[in-house]
């Protein structure tokens, strides 16, 4: 397990690797998102922001998310339903939305398999597929 200051100073490596000025603000975001590999809503940052007490306002929260999202550190989740999931894991993979819970979870390439998908035009090329699956109590 790696300890608080050695992910602090790979958080601050990284920051300034993708071109962010790492400032206290960042660095204690980008420790609560990149601790692991999660799923989180802007409004989950910001109750975790206030258990940390850290003193980070509502703007340079959202600020931050726009940053990291820009710079490819986040892929996002749109769930066309004013809730936007932030996601940590760069990797292609596809989700399980739970609409009663409002939460998602991984599910890895190798368990879906296409059979099928609608014509492309040629002058595209598939570049990755996401698959998102509702699901909610019987």
């Amino acid at each position: 397990h790696i300890s608080y200051n050695a992910l602090m100073e790979k958080i601050a490596s990284l920051l300034v690797e993708k071109g962010i000025t790492p400032t206290k603000q960042r660095l204690e975001l980008a420790g609560l998102i990149f601790n692991k590999n999660q799923h989180f809503t802007a409004s989950n940052l910001l109750s975790k922001v206030e258990e940390a007490g850290f003193d980070i306002s509502q703007a340079t929260v959202y600020n931050t998310l726009w940053l990291f999202e820009e710079r490819g550190m986040l892929k996002t989740i749109d769930m066309h339903n004013e809730c936007k999931f932030y996601d940590t894991n760069l990797s292609a993979h596809h989700h399980i939305y739970n609409t009663e819970s409002n939460t998602i979870t991984d599910i890895s390439n190798s368990e879906i398999e296409f059979s099928k998908l609608p014509d492309i035009p040629n002058s595209l090329e598939v570049e990755q597929t996401e698959v998102l699956i509702k699901v909610k109590p019987k």
